[in-house]
């Protein structure tokens, strides 16, 4: 901690010994047409800009990105996504002066799920005038995963969850049903040991105790079946709801993340002040959850991006409303401004965490 007592000198001479921040960004949404094809609400803007999105999430300290995905297709789509970068960033070998791979400055990985919001999209409509059926799709979900697994593209089950805020995409019914259903597809007899024992990534909004009851549920069911029970691993993402909820998780073996959408109101930081920064894991939800002027985080951001409009996009540059990975120090910014930390020690606690939620190393090559 600098001393009100140093030299300006002293003070910027310090903060250049201080280690690069590092980051990992536990839910990205970059499978997303406006990083995909460069579509904004059907309306191509500028051409995809996926890979550029990456590289400035590099430049700015991010070492790990799990793609989020909330559909079948989109979880086949995540992981192919990730075996081709990873196929194209590779160790660079000295002695091969042809290859054209690039070093891999970057760890890219995915979930495989159905967000609460799909539900009825997924397991109903789409199966309906066909000779697929629910279980079909359910099936489906867990060879994508265990396809996944084999060479570690899937380090993940998700985004799956319940969302009362968004009944008209998915009745309460649905979700509810299919929550279950996943749970109980991703730890049967038929999945490996690898999938049974991957994290949840789990979606809560506006639905109380609900997805705690949910969790419950299914450790009592498959404790009646005598199956060997595994701890409960995962994180309940994009958490804005009350620190009694919030204490609920954690004691269930669970972490906490946050990104711009719980850092909105003032109720929202007083919540953030009192989680304990041993539980929580930091991610963007891009290209969702931009800390605005408006919000009550927001005064506490440091960093700020040059960005352009959609219509009038410039390669290199970021967009207006479109959140990204390197937008992730905005968020451990909120955090330590919150609870008076440095953000180089809620970035380092938070990087900790994540890491060993995820089974991952540090070192990428």
């Amino acid at each position: 901690m600098s001393s009100p007592f140093q030299s300006q000198q002293q003070q910027e001479q310090q903060q250049q010994e201080l280690p690069r921040l590092q980051f990992v960004d536990i839910g990205a949404n970059l499978m997303d047409d406006r990083f995909q094809k460069g579509e904004y609400f059907g309306k191509e803007r500028h051409q995809a800009d996926f890979d550029a999105v990456l590289e400035r999430a590099i430049q700015a300290g991010v070492t790990h990105i799990i793609l989020t995905a909330g559909t079948l297709e989109e979880s086949r789509q995540a992981v192919q996504a990730v075996r081709n970068y990873r196929q194209k960033h590779v160790p660079s070998n000295d002695d091969d002066k042809n290859n054209n791979h690039q070093k891999r400055n970057l760890f890219l990985a995915c979930t495989v799920g159905v967000h609460p919001t799909r539900c009825q999209q997924e397991f109903i409509d789409n199966v309906v005038a066909t000779t697929r059926t629910a279980d079909t799709v359910l099936d489906e979900l867990r060879h994508v995963a265990e396809d996944g697994v084999q060479d570690g593209v899937v380090v993940a089950l998700g985004e799956i969850g319940l969302d009362y805020d968004r009944l008209q995409f998915s009745p309460k019914h649905v979700q509810q049903e299919f929550l279950q259903r996943q749970l109980d597809v991703f730890s049967s007899s038929a999945a490996s040991d690898t999938v049974k024992s991957l994290p949840l990534f789990l979606h809560n909004r506006s639905v109380g105790r609900d997805l705690v009851l949910a969790l419950q549920q299914h450790q009592q069911q498959q404790q009646q079946k005598q199956k060997p029970q595994l701890p409960l691993r995962g994180v309940v993402h994009s958490f804005d709801d009350t620190l009694e909820l919030a204490q609920e998780f954690i004691a269930m073996g669970l972490y906490i993340g946050l990104n711009g959408c719980s850092l909105k109101t003032e109720d929202n930081l007083t919540v953030v002040k009192e989680l304990p920064l041993s539980s929580i894991l930091v991610e963007t939800d891009c290209p969702y959850c931009e800390i605005k002027p408006t919000h009550a985080g927001y005064k506490y951001v440091q960093t700020f991006f040059d960005k352009r409009a959609e219509k009038k996009f410039v390669p290199g540059m970021g967009v207006k409303g479109r959140t990204e990975p390197n937008h992730i120090v905005q968020v451990v910014e909120v955090i330590a401004g919150i609870k008076g930390l440095s953000t180089h020690e809620v970035a380092n606690v938070c990087y900790k965490n994540s890491l060993d939620l995820y089974g991952l190393s540090s070192t990428l090559l």
